[in-house]
C-alpha cells in the first residue's frame, strides 16, 4: 500500500540547486539559522514518511543524502548500516570514510568495487592510503574523473616517489668544503657532512625549529641513517617536513613520497600517552655512497612555562661531523645564561657563542667544524659524562621551576573516595609509619604496571592519581605522583623528586634548567630523606636502582624546594657458594647457590620472576655445562623472589659424570670462575674515557671440594691478596684431609678508573686474572687394605 501524503516541502533530488537558487535570490545576507531550519525542515519531513514506511529504502537513501549534504555522517551510518542495496552501501562507505573510520570503510569500498562517482573513488583511494596501501591508492586515484581529479592527482604526486636529475647546488658546494675532511674518513661507516639548526623563541609562548641535515653513507652499516625518527608531542608541537631526499652515487634525487613516512605515536597500547609522537621516514634508494638530505621545522604553540625554555646542546655524536651550525634567536627581553658540561673531552673545540643583537632580538650562534665521533670503549660511563655540551636556558631561578612543577601537580594529589578507602586498607594494621610507607611503595611499584616514557617526552604536567589507580599503568611521573598521593592520605611526609639519572648531564645548582628526564620520589622520616622509585618493580623499598644513585634532585616540598643528592648505597654483594661432592669414579654431586644483595637483589629478582620457568631452566644447565659437560640437573629453587627483606637467592643441585680433566695419572680440577671479572677491564692498550664500575659492589665465591679417599692434593693454587686504590681482590685456597676450600672475592672501592690510571689499573687486572688461570691438580693414590 503506497501512502500519500501532502508534500509542503521541496524534494531532496536537486537539494543543494535549490539551496543554491535561493541563496542567489535572497542575496548573501541570509539569517545564519536559515540552512539549518530548511535542513531541519527536510529530514523532519522523510523522517515521518519512513516511519509510515520502514521498507521503503529509496526514502532512507534520500534521507541519508540529505544527512551526508549537510556532513552529519553519523546519521548517514546509523540509516544505512544494514542495508544491501548497493547505492545505500556507496553513500555508507562514503560517510564512514569522511568519519574517518577507514577500517568500516574499507570493507565496504571492497565490496561494492570501482563506480563512476568521483567523490567514492577519491574517498576509496583516500582509504586505502590511510591503510598504507599505496600501490592500490595510487591504482584507484589514477581512475577518479570529474570533480575530484585534481585533488586525486595531487595526492598521487605526494605519495610517489619524485626523481629528480642532478645534485642540488648547495650541497655540491658544501661537498667541495668539506671535500679534505671527507676524504681523511676510512675507518667509519657514515659521515655527518651538516646540521644546520635554527630555533627561533617568540614573544607569544611559541617557538619554531628549522634543522637541516645531510649525511653521506660510506660503509654497510651507514645505512641504518636511512631510517629517521623525529619525535615530537603532538599536545602542543607539529612537525612540518619541508623535504627528505636521497642523492644516489650517479646522482639522481630520489624524493620520499608519503609512502616513505609515518606519522605515528611512540606508544600505541597507552592512550594515555599518544601525545608523544615520532614522524619516520623510510629514505628511499639509500646505498654506499649515497648523501641522505632532509629539512623540517618542528612549530611548538607552547613554551615549558610562560616563555621558559631550555636544553642541552650535544657536541659529538657517533659518527664524524664535517660541519655544524646551531642558531638561538630570543627576544630582548630574555636573560640567556649558559652552561658547559665536559669541557674536558672539547679538545680546543670554543663552546662560547657569537653574541649579536637587534633592536628586537638576542641572537646566539655557535659554528662548529670537523667534530671527532665517539667510538665506545666498553666498559665506559654515559654519554653524559664524556659528550662536550652546551646547556641553554632563560630560566632565572629554581624558585621559577618549583612554582611551576609545583602549579603541575598539586590538584593531582587529591584522592577520591575509591582510593582513599583502598589505601586505608592497605595500610590497616600497620606497625609504624614506615610500615605504612612500605606497603604503599609495593604497590605502586608492583601492582601499577610502568610505561617507559623518559619525563618530557609526553609532557611536564603528570596525571590525576585517581586515574593512575584506575589505569593501573602509568610513566614515572604519574607513578611519582600516585604514591605520593596514597602517602600523603596515610598522614605521611611524601613528596615527588625531579631528577636526571646517569644518562643525562647531571643536575647544577647554579644553572636552572629542566634537564630532567626521570620522577621519583621522598619520603621525610625522622629527619632522613628515603627516596623511592616506584618505576622499579624488583627494587626494595628504601633502595633505588643504579641509575638513580648520586644525582643531583629537585625535591618539591608543600611551601620550598630543595636540592640534594641521592645515596650512593655500597651493599651490593652477589655471594656465589658450590660444594662439589666426588666420588671414586670422579663424578660428583654438585649444589650451587647464589645469594644477591643491593643492586643485585634487584637484578637477580627481575630475572627470577619475569623469566619463563622453561627458559630459567635451560640458562642453569648451560651453566652446568660450563663446569661439566655431562650434567644433569637434579632440582632448582628460586627463593625470596617477592620477599625483598630478604635476598634474593637462586639454588640448584646437578650430577656430573668425570668432573676431573685427566692429565695421565694426574687430575686437573676444572676452574670454577664464579666472580666473573670482565676481562674487558684490561683489553685495551690506552684509553681515550674513564673505566665506570656498575656501582660500589663485592662479588665473592666459597668453594668446597670433597675428594674421595683415592684422590690426594698435589697442587693448590697460590693465595693472595691485591688491594688497590680502585679494588681489593683476594684469593685463599687450603685443604683439609679430604677436601679443598677455595675462597675468592673483588671488592670494587671506587667507580671510575681516570685514563692517566689505566696502565697501573690494567697491571693490577692483568695479575689477577693470571691467578684465576691457576687450576688445584690432583693425584690418584693406591688404597691399601687390611687382610685377617
Amino acid at each position: 500500500m503506497k501512502v500519500i501524503t501532502k508534500k509542503t516541502s521541496v524534494p531532496t533530488q536537486g537539494l543543494f540547486l535549490w539551496l543554491s537558487l535561493f541563496i542567489f535570490l535572497c542575496g548573501c545576507k541570509y539569517e545564519p539559522g536559515t540552512l539549518h531550519e530548511i535542513y531541519k525542515k527536510e529530514t523532519r519531513y522523510y523522517e515521518e514518511l519512513i516511519s509510515k514506511n520502514p521498507k521503503d529504502l529509496s526514502l532512507r537513501i534520500k534521507l541519508a543524502q540529505i544527512y551526508y549534504d549537510f556532513k552529519d555522517f553519523e546519521k548517514v551510518v546509523v540509516l544505512l548500516k544494514n542495508e544491501t542495496d548497493v547505492k545505500a552501501k556507496i553513500m555508507l562507505a562514503k560517510a564512514y570514510a569522511s568519519l574517518k573510520e577507514y577500517s568500516n570503510a574499507l570493507d565496504i569500498f571492497d565490496q561494492v568495487g570501482e563506480t563512476v562517482d568521483s567523490e567514492y573513488m577519491y574517498l576509496y583511494a583516500a582509504t586505502l592510503e590511510s591503510k598504507n596501501l599505496y600501490p592500490k591508492a595510487i591504482a584507484i586515484y589514477s581512475k577518479v574523473k570529474g570533480e575530484f581529479e585534481p585533488q586525486a592527482k595531487k595526492r598521487i604526486s605526494k605519495i610517489g616517489l619524485k626523481v629528480e636529475e642532478g645534485m642540488p647546488q648547495s650541497l655540491k658546494a658544501l661537498l667541495q668544503e668539506e671535500q679534505k675532511f671527507i676524504s681523511s674518513i676510512d675507518k667509519e661507516e657514515a659521515v655527518v657532512l651538516f646540521v644546520d639548526e635554527d630555533h627561533q623563541i617568540k614573544d607569544d609562548n611559541t617557538s619554531v625549529a628549522n634543522v637541516y641535515v645531510a649525511q653521506k653513507v660510506l660503509k654497510e652499516k651507514g645505512k641504518d641513517l636511512a631510517e629517521v625518527e623525529i619525535g615530537y608531542d603532538s599536545t602542543y608541537e607539529r612537525v612540518e617536513l619541508e623535504y627528505a631526499r636521497t642523492i644516489t652515487p650517479s646522482g639522481r634525487v630520489i624524493y620520499a613520497g608519503d609512502e616513505n613516512t609515518r606519522d605515528v605515536t611512540k606508544y600505541l597500547n597507552f592512550p594515555l600517552y599518544s601525545n608523544a609522537r615520532a614522524l619516520i621516514i623510510s629514505m628511499p634508494s639509500v646505498d654506499i655512497g649515497s648523501i641522505i638530505e632532509y629539512k623540517f621545522k618542528i612549530y611548538s604553540s607552547k613554551l615549558i612555562t610562560d616563555g621558559k625554555f631550555s636544553f642541552i646542546y650535544r657536541l659529538r655524536e657517533a659518527y664524524p661531523l664535517a660541519k655544524a651550525n646551531f642558531k638561538l634567536t630570543v627576544p630582548r627581553k630574555n636573560k640567556v645564561e649558559l652552561k658547559f658540561f665536559n669541557e674536558a673531552y672539547a679538545k680546543g673545540i670554543n663552546l662560547k657563542p657569537v653574541k649579536e643583537e637587534t633592536e628586537k632580538s638576542i641572537i646566539y650562534s655557535w659554528k662548529f667544524k670537523e667534530l671527532e665521533p665517539i667510538i665506545p670503549e666498553e666498559p665506559m660511563p654515559s654519554i653524559s659524562i664524556i659528550n662536550p655540551a652546551i646547556g641553554i636556558s632563560n630560566f632565572s631561578s629554581w624558585e621559577e621551576i618549583y612554582k611551576w612543577w609545583h602549579s603541575l601537580y598539586k590538584d593531582k594529589i587529591v584522592l577520591n573516595k575509591e582510593v582513599k578507602k583502598f589505601t586505608a586498607n592497605l595500610i590497616k594494621d600497620a606497625k609504624d609509619d614506615l610500615e605504612k610507607a612500605k606497603r604503599i611503595y609495593d604497590f605502586c611499584s608492583r601492582n601499577v604496571r610502568y610505561v617507559a616514557v623518559e619525563y618530557g617526552e609526553s609532557g611536564y604536567e603528570p596525571h590525576y592519581a585517581n586515574d593512575i589507580f584506575v589505569n593501573r599503568y602509568g610513566d614515572c611521573k604519574d607513578k611519582a605522583i600516585l604514591l605520593v598521593a596514597m602517602m600523603k592520605e596515610s598522614g605521611l611526609k611524601a613528596y615527588p623528586v625531579l631528577i636526571s639519572t646517569r644518562e643525562i648531564y647531571q643536575m647544577q645548582k647554579d644553572f636552572p634548567c629542566v634537564n630532567f628526564n626521570h620522577a621519583i620520589a621522598v619520603l621525610l622520616y625522622e629527619g632522613k630523606m628515603i627516596f623511592m622509585d616506584a618505576t622499579a618493580s624488583t627494587v626494595s623499598f628504601s633502595d633505588i636502582p643504579l641509575s638513580d644513585q648520586e644525582r643531583n634532585v629537585f625535591v618539591i616540598l608543600d611551601n620550598k624546594y630543595e636540592i640534594t643528592t641521592t645515596p650512593v648505597l655500597e651493599e651490593n654483594k652477589v655471594f656465589y657458594e658450590m660444594q662439589i661432592d666426588i666420588d671414586r669414579n670422579e663424578d660428583a654431586i654438585i649444589n650451587r647457590k647464589i645469594t644477591a644483595t643491593g643492586f643485585f637483589a634487584s637484578i637477580q629478582r627481575y630475572y627470577l620472576k619475569y623469566t619463563h620457568p622453561d627458559v630459567l631452566k635451560d640458562d642453569i644447565q648451560k651453566r652446568m655445562v660450563q663446569i661439566s659437560p655431562f650434567s644433569k640437573l637434579i632440582k632448582y629453587n628460586a627463593g625470596n623472589v617477592d620477599d625483598f627483606d630478604k635476598d634474593a637467592s637462586l639454588q640448584y643441585s646437578f650430577s656430573a659424570k668425570k668432573v676431573l680433566n685427566p692429565a695421565n695419572g694426574l687430575r686437573i680440577l676444572p676452574f670454577f670462575d664464579d666472580i666473573d671479572i670482565d676481562t674487558s677491564y684490561a683489553g685495551k692498550e690506552q684509553r681515550n674515557f674513564p673505566i665506570e664500575f656498575e656501582g660500589i659492589f663485592k662479588k665473592a665465591s666459597k668453594i668446597k671440594i670433597n675428594l674421595p679417599e683415592n684422590l690426594q692434593v698435589k697442587f693448590l693454587p697460590t693465595s693472595k691478596e691485591i688491594n688497590t686504590p680502585w679494588f681489593k681482590f683476594k684469593s685463599v685456597c687450603s685443604q683439609n684431609e679430604n677436601s679443598i676450600d677455595i675462597y675468592r672475592e673483588f671488592d670494587v672501592i671506587k667507580r671510575f678508573i681516570e685514563p692517566a690510571e689505566y696502565k697501573e689499573f690494567k697491571k693490577n687486572m692483568e695479575e689477577i686474572f693470571y691467578l684465576l688461570k691457576e687450576e688445584a691438580i690432583l693425584e690418584k693414590t693406591q688404597i691399601i687394605t687390611n687382610s685377617y
